[in-house]
C-alpha cells in the first residue's frame, strides 16, 4: 500500500464515521542499533519508495542518521548525512522546504546557534540547503507556515539565550528575528490560539514553570501575550498543540516534570483554563506527540518519560480528558517520538530514539484498523455497506469522497468499488 493509498483509506474510515479500534493499544518496541547519542527524530517517505523511513540527530561525529522503512515496519541499518564538527544537531522537522515534491529535512544545530535546511534529491540523499541565525543552543524546533506565504517557516526555543527565534523561508533562502522568551526556553509549538486563520505560538520556559503565548501580528511577525503558570515546583519541557477538546479551537499539552505528568490548556476561545493534569506513569517526562492513534476522532497523545526508559501512550477519552493506556519500555533516556504510519496498515506508529541506550525504538499500533469498506460501520461488510456508499455519493456527502480531493466524481466510486471487493 502506497501512501496516498493509506490516506485514502484513513480518510474513507474517519469520513464513515465508523466505531474506533479498541483502546490505545501498541507493541513491545524493537530496538534498532544507532550511531552515538540519538536524539530528536522525524518519520517521512525520504527515498520516495512509498515507506515511511526515520531520520534521528546523532553524535560523534555530528550527522543525520537515517534509517530506510522496508514498509512491513522494519527498518535497514542508519545511513549517515555529516552535519559539521561541533554542530551539535538536536531537533528535526521533515518537511517539502523548497516545494519541490520530495520531503527535506531542518535540523536545530545547537553547538553553532543555527537552523539549517539539508536539501533530499529525492532519493534519500541529502545535501546542506540554506541556513540562518538563532539565539544560543536552539532545543526546540518546529516547521509550520508562520508568514502564510505557501513555503514551511521554522521557529526554535533558544534554552541558553531565553529567546524564541522565528526564521522565514521564501523558498531559497532563511532569515531569522528572535524575541525574548522566559527562563531556559525548551519547546515551542505552532496554532492558532484566536482564530483569525494565522498561527500563533507557545513556548515552553523550564526554569519560570510557565508558558508564553505569542501572537502572529501578521505575516510572521509576532508579540508576547500571556505567561500561564504550569503549577509551582514543576517544569515544563515540551509542548504539542492541537484541537484536544473536539470544540474547534487549537489547546495546548505540555509535557511537565518534578513530579511528571501531561498538563492541558483548553482553549476557552477567550484565553485558556487549567492546567488539567494526568499522570504519565514515568518520570521526567519530557515531549508530548499528538495524533489520533485509535481512530476515534479526538488526538492521542505518546509521551517520553526520559527517567523511566518508557513511552507513555495517553488515551484522549473525550474533551481532553487523557488516561494512561500503556507504558512501552524502550532504551535508556528516550527522546521525544517521531510518527508514521511504518507498516503501512493505516494506523499511526511512533518512534524514538533513545539516547544514552545507542538505538532507536519502533513501537507498531497493535490495534487492527477498522475495515475501510464496513461504510456504515456496523462491523460486518455486506450489501448494505455498498447501499450506503451508494446512498451517501448520490447524496453528494463527503462521506463518499474516498480520495479526499475535495470533489465526488466517477474516480471515488471507482476507489470504494475496489475496496468493497477486496476482503479486509
Amino acid at each position: 500500500m502506497n501512501v496516498t493509498q493509506a490516506l485514502s483509506i484513513s480518510a474513507l474510515v474517519l469520513a464513515a464515521g465508523q466505531v474506533a479500534v479498541a483502546s490505545l493499544s501498541f507493541g513491545a518496541a524493537l530496538s534498532y542499533p544507532a550511531p552515538q547519542r540519538p536524539g530528536g527524530s522525524a518519520a517521512a517517505d525520504f527515498n520516495g519508495d512509498a515507506f515511511i523511513d526515520i531520520a534521528t540527530a546523532t553524535d560523534n561525529p555530528d550527522k543525520i542518521s537515517l534509517f530506510f522503512g522496508a514498509g512491513d515496519g522494519t527498518f535497514g541499518a542508519a545511513i549517515n548525512v555529516p552535519t559539521g564538527a561541533g554542530t551539535g544537531p538536536d531537533s528535526l522537522a521533515a518537511g517539502d522546504f523548497d516545494a519541490d515534491g520530495d520531503m527535506d529535512l531542518a535540523v536545530a544545530l545547537k553547538g553553532t546557534n543555527t537552523v539549517r535546511i539539508l536539501l533530499n534529491n529525492g532519493a534519500g540523499a541529502f545535501a546542506a540547503g540554506p541556513s540562518a541565525p538563532t539565539g544560543t543552543e536552539p532545543v526546540g524546533l518546529i516547521a509550520a507556515d508562520l508568514d502564510a506565504d505557501g513555503d514551511l517557516d521554522l521557529a526554535t526555543a533558544n534554552r541558553a539565550a531565553n529567546s524564541l527565534s522565528i526564521i522565514r523561508n521564501d523558498g531559497a533562502a532563511l532569515s531569522s528575528t528572535t524575541v525574548s522568551a522566559g527562563n531556559d526556553p525548551r519547546g515551542v509549538a505552532a496554532g492558532d490560539w484566536d482564530a483569525d486563520a494565522d498561527l500563533d505560538l507557545v513556548v515552553t520556559n523550564h526554569d519560570d514553570r510557565t508558558i508564553t503565548l505569542y501572537t502572529n501580528t501578521g505575516g510572521g511577525v509576532y508579540a508576547a501575550g500571556a505567561t500561564l503558570s504550569v503549577g509551582a515546583g514543576v517544569r515544563p519541557s515540551g509542548v504539542a498543540a492541537g484541537d484536544v477538546t473536539g470544540d474547534g479551537r487549537a489547546d495546548i499539552v505540555v509535557g511537565v516534570s518534578d513530579p511528571s505528568f501531561l498538563a492541558v490548556f483548553a482553549n476557552t476561545g477567550a484565553g485558556f483554563s487549567g492546567p488539567s493534569n494526568y499522570s504519565t506513569g514515568g518520570a521526567n517526562t519530557d515531549r508530548p506527540v499528538l495524533a489520533d492513534f485509535d481512530l476515534d476522532g479526538d488526538l492521542d497523545a505518546v509521551i517520553n518519560n526520559q527517567d523511566s526508559a518508557t513511552i507513555a501512550a495517553m488515551e484522549n477519552t473525550g474533551a481532553g480528558a487523557f488516561v494512561l493506556a500503556q507504558l512501552v519500555a524502550v532504551g535508556a533516556t528516550p527522546e521525544a517520538a517521531a510518527i508514521g504510519d511504518f507498516d503501512g496498515n493505516a494506523m499511526p506508529d511512533w518512534a524514538a530514539g533513545n539516547r544514552d541506550a545507542d538505538t532507536i525504538s519502533v513501537s507498531l499500533n497493535a490495534n487492527v484498523p477498522p475495515c475501510p469498506a464496513d461504510f456504515n460501520g456496523d462491523g460486518v461488510v455486506d450489501t448494505l455497506d455498498f447501499l450506503a456508499f451508494l446512498n451517501a455519493f448520490n447524496a453528494g456527502d463527503p462521506a463518499a469522497d474516498v480520495d479526499g480531493n475535495g470533489v465526488l466524481n466517477t474516480i471515488d466510486f471507482l476507489l470504494f468499488l475496489n475496496i468493497f471487493n477486496t476482503p479486509c
